[in-house]
């Protein structure tokens, strides 16, 4: 595929380095943080406004009465992700059934059916033309007689076909020499997502495995790939394109970080404080020489996420996965990173399992899209602790986010569930966080004592628990029932709707013991908090499994 771009070079030379400056938005930048608390002016609802509404304990009655139908809800396909109702649009499927036929319309022969050529393929001509134009063994002063090969062959039994391509090629080269000299300001955009489409993320039109990371760069050819030369590698623009405010920066950025599949996304100021020492990708031993130093365009940090397919995670431990949630991440992680090289900035991502150099979890914390849990990790008002992470570091100006203050760490101030139902007792039972972690006070988890679990877990690479996800009062798909009990508890200055919602919890669900989530080998019976899906049951899809166990989940 590298020839064909060479190729195209003999056509004409597409370099993008003119400045823009038509780029306009209409509308202000739209927040996605949630709002720590509200006044009567802007709509909110304040101590005097909740109790004349009613009191807090009858707002979480009215909740309760809606569990039934909650529940039904949560046990649904849809995923209500918070920034969709469901993963692949099952709600705009159509019903096929009725209209099932034996030979779908215009598919029934009326000759010997002839197997395709793959000249019949138009990018497999052109690819073919280019590479004979490259290698000098045409071109098209030659003429069609010329030509070789069976893409000859093929064109001299089709004339005026051929007069057809020779035609594009020319108006390719006309539409590439309009663009250098300054059509593409207007479509800088559309060019800039097409190409960050096309070479980043899970996906490369040319071949090669994206997102890219600086260490298999070095692993291949044991030259150092330090932030300062990796971080603008598909910069093409002798200037970055200029924003018009940070304000239109952010609107751009967090647009295009949810088109190219993340749910929540929160944008803050880069704080070395939270940064590895002693790593960085690309660099000889992991980065271990390379100490405290912080790379000097590392102004700006990027932080979205995704949730984990929901049944999977309410079914942990043995029927769940990390890595549907890695995955989609990691993809958006490198399509917009690509997306802001395209503009002229320099960008890294920084995505699971082990490439980045930041801690995620204070970022989310710093942008405002969550809060630390009891469990150690961090919830979000719409995912709860059902979100995956990444983030891509760079150096535009952008209007960040604040944090938020919308009562979950209270919530697990008087909750506890994760904690009495941990497998391996890692979670702390205490009353208030007593641990200080790198200069914090918060709750700590014994990562020993949860690694123990993970190593005996009942999955493909003995990695991975999440039942502390599972359990979470707060780890809920988006539906309407929670987001009532989201926007009513942060507002509530007495508490009693936390109360009365972790009542329902406790008495309106059932919880496996602790011990029952363990492998059946170390005296568990390998339960799960709802039952896995049918999907992800072996026996009812294959011959040759007999069912010898139980299942021990919500049904």
């Amino acid at each position: 595929m590298a020839k064909e771009k060479d190729a195209l070079d003999i056509i004409t030379d597409p370099e993008n380095m003119v400045k823009n400056k038509d780029l306009d938005f209409d509308e202000p930048a739209e927040e996605v943080h949630v709002k720590a608390s509200e006044n009567e002016e802007d709509g909110g609802i304040s101590r005097r406004n909740f109790l004349r509404w009613g009191s807090a304990a009858a707002a979480a009655a009215t909740v309760a009465g809606a569990g039934g139908a909650g529940f039904a809800i949560g046990r649904s396909d849809d995923a209500y992700t918070g920034y969709g109702r469901t993963y692949q649009g099952g709600d705009m499927f159509f019903n096929r059934e009725p209209f099932r036929t034996k030979t779908a319309a215009m598919m029934e022969p009326v000759s010997t059916v002839i197997r395709a050529d793959r000249t019949d393929f138009i990018f497999d001509r052109i690819k073919g033309i280019i590479g004979m134009i490259e290698k000098g063994e045409w071109n098209p002063g030659l003429g069609l007689d010329k030509m070789p090969g069976v893409i000859g062959d093929y064109y001299r039994k089709k004339p005026e076909d051929f007069k057809i391509m020779m035609d594009s090629l020319g108006k390719y080269a006309k539409s590439r020499e309009d663009w250098k000299n300054g059509k593409h300001l207007r479509y800088t955009l559309p060019a800039a997502y097409t190409e960050a489409l096309a070479h980043g993320g899970m996906y490369n039109r040319h071949g090669s495995t994206i997102p890219e990371d600086p260490d298999d760069v070095y692993m291949e050819t044991g030259e150092e790939q330090p932030p300062e030369k990796w971080d603008f590698r598909h910069v093409k623009r002798d200037k970055p394109m200029e924003f018009k405010s940070p304000k239109h920066a952010t609107k751009l950025i967090k647009r295009m970080a949810h088109l190219f599949g993340t749910s929540i996304v929160g944008i803050g100021k880069f704080d070395e404080r939270f940064m590895f020492t002693n790593k960085m990708r690309g660099m000889k031993d992991g980065g271990a020489h390379w100490g405290n130093k912080v790379p000097e365009h590392w102004k700006s940090i990027i932080i979205f996420g995704v949730p984990m397919y929901w049944d999977q995670t309410y079914a942990a431990i043995g029927y769940c996965t990390s890595y549907d949630a890695y995955f989609r991440s990691r993809v958006t992680a490198g399509l917009l990173e690509r997306f802001i090289h395209e503009l002229g900035y320099p960008a890294r991502a920084q995505f699971p399992g082990y490439h980045y150099e930041i801690m995620m979890e204070p970022f989310l914390l710093t942008t405002g899209l969550g809060e630390y849990s009891r469990s150690g990790m961090v919830m979000v008002p719409e995912l709860g602790c059902n979100v995956r992470p990444a983030a891509v570091v760079t150096n535009i100006e952008f209007e960040y986010d604040q944090p938020i203050d919308v009562k979950m760490a209270d919530f697990c101030l008087k909750c506890k569930i994760c904690a009495e139902t941990c497998p391996s007792g890692a979670i702390p039972t205490t009353d208030k966080p007593e641990t200080v972690v790198r200069g914090f006070k918060r709750w700590y988890l014994d990562q020993e004592k949860c690694y123990n679990q993970w190593a005996s877990g009942q999955t493909v690479d003995a990695l991975g628990c999440r039942v502390c996800m599972g359990v979470c009062p707060y780890t809920r798909k988006n539906t309407w029932i929670h987001s009532i009990s989201r926007e009513l508890e942060p507002r509530d200055p007495t508490g009693l709707v936390s109360s009365g919602l972790l009542a329902m919890q406790k008495n309106f669900f059932k919880y496996p013991e602790a011990q029952d989530f363990r492998s059946d080998w170390l005296g568990g019976t390998e339960a799960t908090y709802h039952n896995p899906p049918w999907y992800l049951r072996a026996e009812e899809v294959f011959k040759g499994i007999d069912k010898t166990w139980e299942y021990h989940g919500m049904e």
